[in-house]
């Protein structure tokens, strides 16, 4: 993508799919004298919406709605139209064809929001929220790309930066006094400055693993030995049969996913196969170390026990889930067969439920968002939900503690200061080599 290309682009904003109506976007300087040319009109007010008639030679293609926007009060920040014309497969390919004759060419994945970012509409952090707001899938997601969209993460980091700014201009200034005629850099005062920075970069670092979670869904994997109802409990989860259940045990010989949203969050379930030490054969046994690599990479993990089953076997179990080190809900199956005494004794237990009956299901539900540190997010929680904002930071908390101990060495302080600002400006998008930009905007849809 050439990211200082001026050509008028276009491209649809919907979906290829089919639809009532198809929304065309075109934008660049030809923009006003395209949309004139297909419409016949002499004149459009900016942000107007007029009922036109899509030219095509003699021809009517199409009643469409036009809005023209004069730049720099568009999206992209140049001139720019949209036509919301009929979704007919002939009149979408006839128009985009009409406006590629009239000089446009078709815009590339990401171009539109490239272009709001180069004409100072956004900065790279909001950019990165238009991505993840399409691509949210709940209410978490979509308020913790909103959130980002909306600039609050780019104040923060701003905010930041200037703070170091400050910091730097104090130091610099003294560095060039070559006459020692201003005071020393109050040691502690600085130091203590840099720690409230510091504290700043690690509260918003330290989100990052919620806001994974929420940006992609929590890995959550069902073990267990064969016959304690794991295919059970993940069709009593999604509400429907997803996968077999059988009496026989080792039916399972693989992972089966499936996504299931609880309390606006996304979890990518797994059912995993049953694991035991005397499996029957080699495919049940490729089917045992998918469980094992399931556990390693899940967020969260169900050990799904019946009191009936092996208890050693399902104690060898549950100690592979707690060596990954990962959270293990304990939860113990079929409480609808077992007797009050049983029930009363299970306090071992995190949840009780019966897949045959549904007792117990919602409840494990609450128990998993609990059990990940999701449950206390609030709509106004600001969230590091891309690994190369958490990378920033922690660069930035790592040069400013390097800084930190170079308090008395004036120009090795001000370089890990810079380093640091460098490290928040490559946030926002201040500096960041056009190859790079290319590459993060390539993985936008067409048309955004």
């Amino acid at each position: 993508m050439d990211i200082f290309a001026k050509d008028t682009i276009a491209a649809y904003a919907t979906a290829a799919t089919s639809g009532a109506v198809a929304v065309l976007r075109v934008s660049g300087g030809d923009s006003l004298r395209i949309l004139k040319a297909l419409t016949g009109r002499g004149a459009f007010e900016a942000r107007h919406a007029y009922l036109v008639k899509i030219h095509d030679g003699k021809d009517i293609l199409d009643t469409a709605v036009a809005l023209y926007y004069q730049g720099p009060a568009s999206y992209t920040g140049e001139d720019s139209f949209e036509l919301s014309v009929h979704a007919g497969e002939y009149i979408k390919a006839r128009l985009l064809e009409l406006v590629f004759l009239l000089g446009a060419r078709m815009a590339e994945a990401g171009e539109f929001t490239m272009r709001a970012y180069l004409n100072g509409k956004m900065d790279l952090a909001q950019a990165q929220g238009v991505a993840d707001i399409i691509a949210a899938k709940n209410k978490s997601a979509h308020r913790a790309a909103f959130n980002i969209l909306d600039g609050r993460l780019s104040e923060r980091f701003k905010e930041i930066r200037a703070g170091l700014t400050e910091l730097l201009a104090k130091i610099e200034v003294r560095i060039d006094d070559a006459d020692d005629e201003m005071a020393p850099l109050p040691e502690v005062e600085t130091r203590e400055y840099i720690d409230g920075i510091i504290k700043k970069l690690e509260a918003l670092s330290s989100t990052f693993s919620a806001g994974r979670l929420v940006k992609e869904g929590i890995k959550t994997a069902i073990v267990g030995v064969p016959n304690s109802g794991k295919s059970s409990l993940l069709n009593a989860l999604l509400g429907f049969d997803r996968v077999i259940v059988s009496p026989v045990s080792g039916t399972t010989r693989d992972t089966v996913d499936a996504s299931l949203r609880i309390k606006d969050f996304n979890l990518v379930l797994t059912d995993t196969a049953g694991i035991r030490a005397d499996h029957a054969d080699d495919a049940e046994a490729q089917g045992i170390e998918r469980s094992r690599k399931a556990m390693n990479n899940a967020d969260i993990i169900i050990f799904l026990a019946d009191s009936d089953l092996d208890a050693k076997a399902q104690a060898d179990i549950l100690a592979q889930a707690q060596a990954t080190g990962k959270k293990v809900l304990k939860v113990l199956n079929k409480t609808d067969l077992k007797s009050e005494g049983e029930i009363s004794q299970s306090g071992e237990y995190d949840c009780l439920i019966s897949c045959k009956s549904g007792a117990g299901i919602e409840a494990l539900k609450d128990k998993i968002i609990e059990a990940i540190g999701l449950a206390k997010l609030g709509d106004d929680d600001i969230l590091i939900t891309s690994a190369a904002h958490y990378k920033a930071l922690k660069d930035a908390e790592r040069e400013l503690n390097r800084a930190k101990a170079r308090l008395k060495e004036l120009e090795l302080m001000a370089e890990h200061i810079r380093s640091a600002v460098l490290s928040l400006r490559r946030l926002i998008g201040e500096i960041t080599p056009d190859d790079v930009l290319g590459e993060i905007f390539s993985k936008f849809c067409v048309g955004k």
